[in-house]
């Protein structure tokens, strides 16, 4: 059993890290930005890890949306809210 949280900070934390909606979320994006298929895996599906290997224009491709995303939040180019 966890202690109780410290403060407001991490027990949001805790809830979003416990959260199965965010773990899904964060599987479609990670599908998208490596163009891999998404399965959506029923309740009692289980996902081996060792299964994945991403091939090298997957990891490139990813490397290459994460640094141009970084490229323009650093220099503000693009969309200004």
């Amino acid at each position: 059993m966890r202690p109780p949280p410290r403060s407001l900070e991490e027990f949001l934390y805790r809830m979003l890290m416990d959260s199965p909606s965010f773990h899904r979320f964060v599987r479609r994006i990670h599908a998208k930005i490596n163009r891999i298929p998404l399965h959506e895996n029923g309740p009692h599906t289980t996902i081996n890890v060792d299964e994945y290997n991403p091939s090298m224009k997957h990891k490139t491709n990813a490397f290459f949306l994460i640094w141009k995303d970084e490229f323009k939040n650093t220099f503000g180019i693009g969309k200004r809210k």
